[in-house]
């Protein structure tokens, strides 16, 4: 595993949307997309392909949110929870079978909170937290049955987080208050976890 302090640039896009908008595209069987939209600004696309794969999505609050939600394969769950008074972004992509991924953002601030998150493979875990402002994730995943959580809370956070293996350790990492207090990381983490 090797963690390095300084992390390279983070840079996740916001289109300019200027009004609500959802668009669904499923090809397969028995896939369920659900968006609900009662932010002041909210655009979000999903895109699944395969059978038995659910998105739950929820954008609300006073603000804008945006969100792009693509998964390929079987039995993938996504839930996406965007609120708060300032913009949240989203892109998040599974590919494989049985994996979940859970993100709430909350934004309260004139940047907004940014957030790449992608799995590959099979029964991998993905959560993540943004509470604050001008939070940047980008989270990886390549392999089976690995964890990952993190949150974001405050302003400035960047981490860019990258697993590739099987079985690896979730490990849990927490964000407060940016590059002052030691909210900018990057992280990969490899290998095979014994047992698996």
């Amino acid at each position: 595993m090797t963690i390095d302090k300084k992390p390279p640039p983070i840079v996740i896009g916001i289109p300019a949307i200027s009004k609500n908008a959802a668009y669904i595209d499923q090809v397969g069987d028995t896939n369920v997309a659900t968006v609900s939209q009662t932010a002041r600004v909210a655009y979000a696309e999903i895109d699944q392909d395969g059978g038995g794969n659910r998105t739950v999505l929820s954008q609300n609050g006073v603000g804008e949110a945006y969100a792009s939600v693509s998964q390929k394969g079987s039995v993938n769950f996504a839930q996406v929870q965007q609120g708060g008074s300032g913009q949240n972004v989203l892109y998040l992509d599974q590919s494989g079978n049985s994996n979940w991924a859970w993100a709430n953002q909350n934004s309260a601030g004139e940047v907004y909170n940014g957030a790449r998150m992608s799995q590959s493979g099979n029964y991998n875990d993905m959560a993540l937290v943004q509470d604050g402002s001008d939070n940047l994730a980008d989270l990886k995943q390549v392999g089976d049955q690995n964890g990952m959580s993190a949150t974001q809370v405050g302003d400035g956070n960047r981490l860019a987080w990258t697993q590739q293996g099987t079985g690896l350790t979730d490990l849990r990492i927490v964000q407060t208050g940016g590059m002052e207090k030691g909210g900018q990381l990057s992280v990969t983490q490899t290998g095979v976890t014994p047992g698996h």
